[in-house]
């Protein structure tokens, strides 16, 4: 298992701090996390297709990114663009749509818009 998968795992529980830590030990410390996810995003965008469920978690990752860093505009907008994806390629109803549904509620709780996030 590589420290990417570890911090997927990570992520998927909810646990954002120590899945930034294992997506750290995995991209090195010379670099920054974002350039890299901004790297895996372009790989798959090019080899996977702009509507592939990969290209749609790439998407999740940087909004995780910035929510971690308190840059809730962008994180949103990268959010946004995960679901559009998941909901059309895999359907509302699959699990991985209910995780970005999910993360979306979360982005709004931390920001204290509670009617937003139980929509």
């Amino acid at each position: 298992i590589t420290y990417n998968n570890i911090g997927q795992l990570f992520q998927s529980q909810g646990k954002f701090e120590q899945a930034f830590e294992y997506y750290r030990k995995g991209f090195g410390e010379r670099s920054s996390t974002f350039e890299y996810c901004m790297k895996n995003l372009k790989i798959k965008e090019k080899v996977l297709g702009k509507e592939h469920p990969d290209t749609a978690l790439a998407y999740n990752n940087i909004a995780c990114l910035f929510e971690s860093q308190g840059k809730f505009e962008q994180a949103f907008e990268y959010y946004m663009k995960d679901l559009n994806i998941t909901e059309k390629v895999l359907g509302k109803d699959h699990p991985n749509t209910a995780t970005t549904y999910n993360n979306i509620a979360c982005l709004f709780e931390s920001q204290g818009k509670f009617e937003q996030a139980f929509e």
